[in-house]
C-alpha cells in the first residue's frame, strides 16, 4: 500500500486561445483534482465563444472542497504556458470557483516531471521549472499527513523525489 499527500500548489501561468494571446493567471495546480478547471467569468467574451456546450446529460457532476456542487457549462481547449513550455490544454468551464484556474491530475500527470515544495518550484518534462508562489507548506504545517491511499497492483518503482509513507 502507498500513501500520499494530497496538496495544492499556487504558480503563475498564462492562457489564450492561441500562443501569440496569452494573459497572465494565478492558477492552482491541484494533486487531489481529476480534471482541469476554468471559472467561466476569468474568460474573456471571445474564449467563451470557443466554450463547446455539454448536454445536460453529458454535464460532469464535481463538487468542491466543502462538498458543494459546481456546475459545468462546457469545456474549452486553451494554450497554457509554464516556464518556457506551451501546451494546449482542455478545461472544463465551470460557474462557481475559489480561483481562477485549477490544473489536477490530468495536466500534471503528462506535463510535471516532479512538484518540489521544499524548493519551491515545479520542474516540468522538458526540464523548464516555474516557481511556486504558495503552497502546503506555508500554513505552518510541516508534517506530511496521509490524506488519500493507494493501492498498487503491480510493483511499483517510485522516482527517489516521491513524497511517500510506505
Amino acid at each position: 500500500m502507498l500513501l500520499f499527500s494530497l496538496h495544492n500548489f499556487r504558480i503563475v501561468a498564462s492562457l489564450g486561445l492561441d500562443k501569440l494571446s496569452l494573459r497572465a493567471f494565478g492558477v492552482v495546480i491541484d494533486t487531489g483534482a481529476g480534471p482541469n478547471w476554468v471559472r467561466r467569468n476569468a474568460l474573456a467574451p471571445d474564449w467563451l465563444r470557443q466554450v463547446v456546450t455539454s448536454k445536460k446529460e453529458e454535464q460532469v457532476r464535481l463538487r468542491d472542497a466543502k462538498n458543494a456542487r459546481l456546475r459545468t457549462s462546457g469545456t474549452v481547449t486553451l494554450w497554457l504556458q509554464t516556464g518556457a513550455r506551451i501546451v494546449p490544454v482542455p478545461f472544463l468551464v465551470v460557474n462557481d470557483l475559489s480561483v481562477p484556474v485549477f490544473l489536477g491530475c490530468t495536466f500534471i500527470d503528462d506535463n510535471a516531471h516532479a512538484i518540489l515544495p521544499q524548493d519551491r518550484s515545479i520542474r516540468w518534462m522538458n526540464g523548464s521549472v516555474t516557481a511556486i508562489l504558495r503552497g502546503p507548506l506555508d500554513d505552518g504545517d510541516r508534517s506530511m499527513r496521509v490524506s488519500c491511499v493507494l493501492r498498487a497492483t503491480l510493483n511499483t518503482r517510485l522516482p527517489p523525489s516521491a513524497a511517500t509513507v510506505v
